[in-house]
């Protein structure tokens, strides 16, 4: 039996629904929903509605968290790996304007400077692919 594209599709709204579980059920683990969403992410790199749920999934548990400040680098991380993917202009201002957002909410401003300077050199670098 051949899968799909919408099989393959479907498998991967129903993991993140099982990942979006891990993080919410009070029997769930992190780890577990964490681990599903960096398989998803390493299949589907260019899913933004994936790399939306997981990075909220992140951030929601910041407010229950004693320690804040290695999830917020962990964050960060996926806000890097997502910024540096090959993607449309549009959903790279997305992603650049949460991580802003975030940076602001969670960062200083030598934080927010880092994400402003990573846009810039993400628009210079696409006008000089463009420009060849």
């Amino acid at each position: 039996m051949a899968l799909t594209l919408g099989d393959l599709c479907a498998d991967a709204d129903i993991t993140s629904k099982f990942a979006q579980l891990e993080y919410k059920s009070a029997s769930g683990s992190v780890e577990r929903g964490r681990t599903l969403f960096e398989g998803l992410m390493s299949m589907y790199p260019k899913r933004v509605d994936l790399w939306d749920i997981y990075l909220d999934m992140e951030i929601s548990r910041l407010g229950t968290l004693d320690d804040k400040q290695e999830a917020i680098g962990q964050i960060r991380q996926r806000f890097e790996r997502v910024t540096s993917t090959n993607l449309s202009q549009k959903k790279m201002k997305h992603f650049f304007k949460r991580y802003l957002d975030f940076e602001r909410q969670y960062g200083d401003e030598s934080t927010a400077t880092h994400v402003k300077d990573l846009a810039k050199q993400y628009i210079q670098a696409r006008l000089a692919a463009e420009s060849t």
